[in-house]
C-alpha cells in the first residue's frame, strides 16, 4: 500500500477513536461502539481498495450499514450544533471529521465494485 493510504488509515483511526471517546463521555456507550465499528468498516474498505482486492457481499452490506450509522450520527451532530450544545470550535471539528469520512466510503464502494467486475 502507498504511504498516503497508510496516512489516511491513521487519520480514520484518529477519527474513530475521537468519536468513540466523545460517545463514552456523553454516556452513550452503545452509539460509541456503533460509530467505532462504522469507521472500522470504512478503514477496511480503504485497505481492500489499495491492496487491489475486491470485497464480497458481506462487506457490501456492512458498508451500507456503516454509511447509515454515520449518516445518522451526522444528523444528530447537526441537530446538537443547531441547539447550541456544541461550541463553534467543536462544530468545525465535527464537520471536518464528517468530511474526512467521505473518501473512505467511496473507496469502500470502489473495492466492492471491483469484486463485482466493474
Amino acid at each position: 500500500m502507498p504511504w498516503y493510504a497508510w496516512a489516511y488509515l491513521a487519520l480514520l483511526c484518529l477519527i474513530g477513536a475521537g468519536g468513540f471517546v466523545a460517545g463514552l463521555r456523553e454516556g452513550r456507550a452503545w452509539l460509541a461502539f456503533l460509530h467505532l465499528a462504522a469507521v472500522t468498516v470504512l478503514a477496511w474498505g480503504v485497505a481492500l481498495y489499495f491492496r487491489g482486492e475486491g470485497a464480497g457481499i458481506a462487506f457490501g452490506l456492512a458498508l451500507l450499514c456503516a454509511i447509515a450509522v454515520l449518516a445518522r450520527k451526522s444528523f444528530a451532530d447537526t441537530r446538537l450544533a443547531g441547539d447550541g450544545q456544541i461550541a463553534p470550535a467543536g462544530q468545525l471539528g465535527v464537520a471536518l471529521g464528517q468530511l474526512l469520512l467521505v473518501p473512505g466510503a467511496v473507496l469502500g464502494v470502489l473495492a466492492f465494485w471491483m469484486q463485482r467486475g466493474g
